[in-house]
C-alpha cells in the first residue's frame, strides 16, 4: 500500500465516528510520528466501517480477485471431465446446464469460462467433437 493510501486507511480507523484505532497526538492530521494503538473501548465493527476500507484499495481488491479467479479455475475443468466421463456424449448446451448446476455451490461460472474450459479440454484430448454434429462432445478415455 503506498504512503496516501495507508494514511487515507489510518484516517478513516482513528477520526472517524467510529474509532477502531487510538491516535497519539489526538488530532485529524496523520503525520510520521503519530503513533496508533487499538481502541480496547470499540465493540461496533459494523459493515459500513468494513465496506468503506475494501473500497480505499482497489489495487488490492483486483489482486484479491485475481487469485481467486485462478483457485477457481480448476472446478469448471473437473466438473466437465466429471459430466462427460458419467455422459460419454453431450451437446454444447447439456453439457453448459450440467456444468453449471454442478459447480453453482462454489461459485456461478460465466458461460464464456466454460466454453473456454471446454476448448481447452478438447485440445488437452480429454474431450473430442463429433465428426458428423459438431455441437455435441465424446469423452475420450
Amino acid at each position: 500500500m503506498d504512503d496516501g493510501g495507508l494514511r487515507r486507511t489510518l484516517q478513516s480507523l482513528a477520526c472517524a465516528k467510529k474509532k477502531v484505532l487510538r491516535k497519539r497526538p489526538v488530532g485529524k492530521d496523520i503525520d510520521k510520528i503519530d503513533v496508533f494503538y487499538f481502541n480496547s473501548e470499540f465493540t461496533d465493527l459494523g459493515v459500513k466501517t468494513l465496506s468503506k476500507l475494501r473500497r480505499r484499495c482497489p489495487e488490492e481488491s483486483t489482486r484479491t480477485q485475481s487469485h481467486i479467479d485462478s483457485g477457481r479455475k480448476h472446478y469448471p475443468d473437473a466438473a466437465i471431465v466429471r459430466i462427460m466421463k458419467a455422459q460419454k456424449e453431450l451437446t454444447y448446451e447439456q453439457l453448459k446446464t450440467q456444468t453449471i448446476e454442478s459447480v453453482k455451490s462454489h461459485f456461478v461460472p460465466e458461460v464464456n469460462v466454460i466454453k473456454h474450459r471446454i476448448a481447452g479440454l478438447v485440445e488437452q484430448e480429454y474431450l473430442r467433437r463429433d465428426e458428423d454434429d459438431k455441437n455435441k462432445y465424446i469423452y475420450v478415455a
